[in-house]
């Protein structure tokens, strides 16, 4: 008979997200792997959504989730409670757009702040607007399907690698169907900043969203392995300038099956899908050779 194994709750349904959201898991797991000696900053976005809460949370602007947890881990430690985790969960929105320069002046301080992103590819909380995370052609409410406009015309940028240029200790991607490899990064992120101190932790977590991407509720874990799996969220970590791919699928699977499932890419021409495979393709090649390299 397997062992029970006892968690320390810290998040308490029900939430007021949307059916099927990967945010509810996102945060959940997040916050009950650290635990009950954490405080949380959450600005606007889909994670105002995620329920109630066994620990401190304050709700922030979109700009400020870096600033505001820059002051509590400063008072924190003024105070003598260092080992007290000091968390952002925060939206693509708040992280690649609105909230960049404070994230960006947090990193470069080294605040000891365990930051979460969680992507869902558009500001779905404010009415499905596209952001800098949201792919090129997808539909949005800002980026429509037209005789002129074929959705979002630009590709986006790519975070992860942006804060990797900040030489923080930590920047991993993750997906909701490997929670093991997701928890294991929370941890990771927990003992190099809470307990060494050694800056800003930043994980990304892709946020499958059947209301904003347009797919069956119930297909959110498919559509997060498929996404992996195609090589359009590729998973891997860069800890303390070390890179390793934590997902290597030995073929890539066919971009068209992830796509297809979604209303937002429903328009989209063989040609423009072979354009974006063309682009996880090149970009997945680059991964596999820092993989070999190691950094």
């Amino acid at each position: 008979m397997s062992d029970v194994v006892t968690v320390e709750r810290v998040t308490i349904p029900p939430t007021g997200a949307c059916q099927g959201c990967a945010m509810v898991l996102i945060s959940r797991h997040a916050l009950d792997t650290l635990g009950r000696n954490s405080a949380v900053i959450i600005p606007a976005s889909c994670g105002a959504w995620s329920g109630a809460m066994l620990i401190d949370r304050g709700p922030t602007q979109f700009p400020s989730a870096a600033a505001a947890a820059s002051g509590v881990a400063r008072g924190l430690k003024a105070a003598g409670h260092k080992n007290t985790n000091v968390v952002v969960i925060a939206g693509d929105g708040g992280t690649y757009d609105i909230g960049l320069q404070a994230l960006s002046g947090a990193a470069e301080r080294g605040e000891r702040i365990i930051y979460i992103c969680q992507n869902n590819q558009a500001y779905m909380n404010t009415g499905i607007q596209r952001s800098g995370a949201t792919p090129r052609w997808a539909w949005t409410t800002t980026t429509p399907i037209g005789s002129v406009i074929q959705g979002k015309t630009v590709w986006p940028k790519s975070m992860p690698e942006i804060m990797e240029a900040h030489h923080i200790p930590l920047v991993a991607t993750a997906s909701i169907h490997n929670i093991p490899d997701y928890k294991r990064k929370i941890k990771l992120a927990q003992r190099l900043t809470t307990e060494e101190g050694k800056g800003l932790s930043y994980i990304e977590v892709l946020n499958t969203c059947p209301t904003g991407w347009r797919y069956s509720p119930e297909k959110m874990v498919t559509m997060a392995r498929l996404a992996v799996e195609t090589g359009f969220w590729p998973v891997y970590e860069v800890v303390e300038g070390k890179f390793k791919l934590n997902i290597k699928p030995k073929t890539l699977k066919p971009l068209k099956e992830f796509l297809q499932m979604q209303g937002r890419f429903r328009h989209l021409t063989d040609e423009q899908i072979a354009e974006m495979e063309r682009w996880v393709h090149e970009r997945w090649q680059r991964l596999l050779e820092r993989d070999e390299r190691g950094y």
